[in-house]
């Protein structure tokens, strides 16, 4: 691609088919659906992933000692855990009073954790923090997102994503077969935002590595697990839970079914105070 081409253009136009986007989310939707995985969002591949994402951090000198950090859809607080053991004051964002339930549990020893059930688009606050992160939250995946993100940091900002073609395939497979064709998670592919922060005059460092995971899944649980998502964006319909029940079949043998995930986890950070403070169109 050329010196002249278009990234926040294209970035909008990846964005527009993510489910997130055509399918605009009502708050209690997002709510149910997160409480739910947060009884069983803190898995050993997740734990896998958190270590290699705090191993990036530390030796890139991402995460300031003893310093303020805002943590986007902090989860069940994981790393908001980490980022206190450093000593500095941590503050946890996220929508899901059933994640922060589990957050507020690990991190009850920490006396310096604040977790506020809010999301990102209605939080405002001073340029306090010294690091502003955010990993794995649909809600931060745009421009405006990246202009807040720096709106409040005094030092550096982190952005964790999955690659634009991270995941199983099967429920964007079954998108296609309920009439909702090209939906697609390349809106969340990290070359956007990070070619976009280089246009702004930013250096930033994107690096990345690839996890693998493969479980074997009944039926049964196969297509509870795919009414959950598609739950997330709309009522499931009698013709839609056909239609999954459907596609799960074919794809079975002995009632079980082997799902395999390879994702590619990002790791993209920056400083706000690049060497030019240019902007582009928004």
């Amino acid at each position: 691609m050329g010196a002249d081409f278009d990234w926040h253009s294209a970035w909008e136009s990846a964005r527009s088919r993510l489910p997130y986007h055509a399918f605009p989310v009502e708050r209690s939707r997002l709510v149910q659906h997160w409480d739910r995985v947060s009884t069983y969002y803190d898995s050993e591949t997740m734990g896998l992933i958190d270590q290699r994402l705090w191993d990036i951090l530390r030796q890139d000198g991402v995460v300031p000692s003893k310093g303020r950090v805002l943590d986007i859809g902090c989860g069940t607080g994981a790393l908001t855990e980490r980022f206190a053991s450093l000593g500095g004051g941590v503050v946890g964002l996220d929508i899901s009073p059933g994640m922060l339930s589990v957050a507020r549990e690990r991190c009850s020893p920490c006396n310096n954790v604040e977790l506020t059930c809010q999301d990102w688009a209605s939080f405002s606050g001073g340029r306090d923090f010294d690091l502003v992160f955010s990993s794995f939250c649909p809600a931060v995946d745009g421009l405006d997102s990246i202009l807040r993100m720096e709106a409040l940091s005094r030092g550096g900002c982190c952005l964790v994503s999955l690659g634009g073609h991270s995941g199983d395939t099967m429920a964007f497979d079954l998108w296609e077969e309920l009439g909702h064709a090209g939906m697609s998670m390349k809106g969340f592919d990290p070359l956007f935002p990070y070619f976009v922060l280089k246009d702004m005059g930013r250096c930033p460092v994107l690096k990345s590595f690839d996890v693998c995971e493969e479980s074997l899944i009944s039926r049964e649980n196969m297509v509870e697990h795919l009414v959950s998502y598609f739950s997330l964006f709309q009522d499931v319909s009698p013709q839609m839970l056909l239609a999954i029940e459907e596609g799960v079949s074919r794809r079975v043998r002995d009632d079980h079914l082997t799902l395999r995930e390879e994702r590619t986890v990002s790791v993209l950070h920056w400083s706000p105070f690049g060497p030019s403070d240019r902007t582009i169109p928004v």
